[in-house]
């Protein structure tokens, strides 16, 4: 496509959507409030620790020690270097973000290479326990139960492809990557741990815009009448209520959409469905956390929508067989499940440590530059 016609396109819907949120601002407000509340309640809670701590390990090497105890599986059945067994157990428990950063952490260190890197972003984008038992089972669904079933498929979906991923693979010289031995690269262990804690505040600071902007673009899309117009097409096309309902906000922004789709009564498989592709917004915050990580985009999708459709098919043959007592597809009545686990004060005082703490890394790290000026300085 030209890139007049893009540019023009861009400059159509940023009126447009200016214009909206001026005409709309209740709906703005709304949709970034509930960005926030989804963010603090469930988002930040169950991944700002994971992203320190997948960092820390790989910074200090600490991840090799784990890739050598999982070595017999990532090298035979996936067909990755050893120490990319640490990323892959990583990614499947920290959630979505997770394993962006330990892919892109590997590759600059050298522990695999560009192919690899690309093979592993095909199955290492799962949605941790954290949010799917904490937030979606416990908080919305009212079962832990159905939480963890969630999650045990997006488990066994990622698996799938990735021993799929790993059959596929070649096997020329592909598994062995040359490692520097020194991982610390000069710098001390407190430093290692201050730089992970810099790298997953910056990491939060991302998801909760990201989420926060993507409620805001729904809630007022809703407004407009666009959501409705775009749920009269899925009728037109054979989609019934209630999945029409809740595939514009699928497409867009997971956290939204689970609520969304528990509200309307769905099935738990659609639940499940949404969480295995995440919506742009998870995507989004995936390719800025990634870099200058190289991937193919349109296998990266094709592969969020075969990832969706297995974890489906999982949830729905255990739902086959036993369907979970405490599921309660009830937030109608206006009620919200609060976490006594989870305190939303807390929460929102821990983005803005992290924003806080993200400017003053920042800050020390200019200082430092100028500091050292004439000054060779080992990275």
């Amino acid at each position: 496509m030209d890139k007049k016609i893009i540019r023009l396109m861009v400059l159509m819907f940023t009126v447009f959507f200016s214009a909206a949120i001026l005409i709309f601002p209740d709906a703005a407000a709304k949709g970034i409030g509930d960005g926030m509340r989804y963010s603090a309640e469930m988002l930040v809670p169950s991944l700002f620790p994971f992203m320190v701590i997948s960092s820390f390990m790989i910074r200090s090497g600490a991840s090799d020690i784990l890739g050598k105890i999982l070595s017999p599986v990532t090298e035979k059945v996936f067909r990755l270097p050893a120490g990319a067994g640490a990323a892959v157990v990583m990614s499947f428990a920290g959630g979505f973000p997770v394993g962006a950063k330990c892919v892109r952490l590997l590759l600059e260190s050298g522990r695999i290479n560009e192919r690899q890197a690309e093979r592993m972003m095909m199955f290492c984008v799962c949605s941790g326990p954290g949010f799917l038992v904490t937030g979606v089972g416990s908080l919305l669904l009212h079962s832990s139960l159905s939480g963890w079933i969630l999650y045990l498929s997006q488990l066994g979906s990622g698996i799938l492809i990735a021993v799929f991923m790993g059959i596929s693979s070649s096997k020329n010289g592909n598994n062995t990557v040359q490692v520097s031995t020194d991982v610390w690269h000069g710098k001390k262990i407190t430093d290692l741990f201050i730089d992970s804690c810099s790298d997953g505040a910056d990491s939060v600071l991302l998801l909760t815009a990201m989420v926060t902007f993507f409620n805001m673009f729904i809630s007022v899309c809703s407004r407009c009448g666009i959501t409705g117009m775009c749920e009269k097409i899925f009728h037109l096309i054979g989609i019934s209520y209630p999945f029409s309902e809740s595939i514009f906000s699928l497409v867009f922004e997971v956290t939204g959409a689970c609520r969304s789709i528990i509200m309307n009564g769905s099935p738990l498989w659609f639940v499940s469905f949404a969480v295995g592709f995440g919506g742009l917004c998870v995507h989004f915050q995936i390719f800025a956390i990634l870099g200058g990580v190289k991937i193919n985009k349109l296998r990266y999708f094709l592969f969020r929508i075969v990832n969706a459709f297995l974890s489906s098919v999982i949830v729905y043959i255990v739902c086959r067989f036993y369907c979970p007592a405490g599921t309660v597809f009830a937030v109608a009545g206006g009620g919200r499940a609060e976490a006594a686990s989870i305190s939303l004060s807390g929460s929102i005082a821990l983005i803005i440590m992290c924003a806080v703490f993200a400017a003053a890394a920042s800050e020390s790290g200019g200082l430092k530059r100028r500091a050292g000026r004439g000054k060779s300085c080992i990275r």
